[in-house]
């Protein structure tokens, strides 16, 4: 069931942020009212704005964010500022609630996207060859984590279905593996990378989980690269304790 739409706020938003909004580029309206809507609301999503969508579990709220690439990118890359990509995160509620978040009108979290705790793309399936073939830089060309929009917007309900598509074949799964503690914890822990993030966030999962071992041996590698980066080693901001 959905308890809230609201097909301006997006554009709000991006006018106050000096952003690209649909009238800014190109009918972004048509792409939001079918991508942007549509799909989340096909999959279940609770409160749907024009591009960005949550849906609340027990412990964890699931994000669905559409995002034009505006004319800033656009110059650069030569893609047209209306094409859009789509992330997904999934913010797991038992982390402290930061300062500032936004509350929906039933008191419930709003997180951003960028503040998820575990983040993917999804990707475009549609044969997108032909019009990126001119671009200078192959990166450009090979990337699928756009879908081109023309300026008319003439393709919008093509990209729409696209998206529909990718949220249901590689989205829905992805927040349900991905919603799952332990499994988060195994896919975090697997990055062979270190920073601080990645042991903070592997040390509140841990804790969830009651695994004792875990949780002290990462909350000791974020205090340590906490101190090395002379960040704040506060655990009641990392973990809420």
């Amino acid at each position: 069931m959905i308890d809230d739409i609201d097909l301006d706020s997006d554009d709000e938003i991006a006018r106050q942020n000096g952003e690209p909004s649909g009238v800014d580029i190109v009918d972004l309206e048509q792409v939001a009212s079918c991508s942007g809507v549509a799909a989340p609301t096909q999959a279940g999503f609770q409160k749907i704005d024009a591009r960005k969508s949550w849906h609340w579990q027990d412990r964890s709220i699931w994000i669905y964010d559409v995002r034009a690439i505006g004319n800033y990118f656009s110059q650069v890359t030569g893609w047209p500022p209306g094409s859009v990509g789509v992330w997904l995160s999934v913010y797991f509620t038992f982390a402290p609630q930061p300062a500032g978040m936004k509350l929906d009108k039933l008191g419930r979290w709003l997180p951003p996207e960028h503040m998820g705790h575990m983040r993917m793309h999804l990707d475009c399936r549609l044969d997108q060859s032909r019009l990126v073939r001119h671009f200078s830089n192959p990166t450009e060309q090979r990337r699928t984590d756009l879908w081109w929009v023309d300026p008319d917007g003439e393709n919008a309900d093509e990209v729409a279905g696209d998206i529909a598509v990718s949220l249901f074949d590689q989205g829905l799964p992805w927040f349900r593996n991905v919603s799952d503690p332990r499994t988060a914890l195994e896919l975090v822990t697997a990055d062979p990378r270190g920073s601080l993030i990645k042991f903070q966030k592997a040390a509140f999962l841990a804790r969830e989980l009651g695994d004792e071992e875990a949780w002290r041996s990462y909350d000791y590698l974020a205090e340590a690269e906490a101190v090395r980066l002379g960040r704040s080693t506060d655990r009641a901001i990392w973990y809420g304790i």
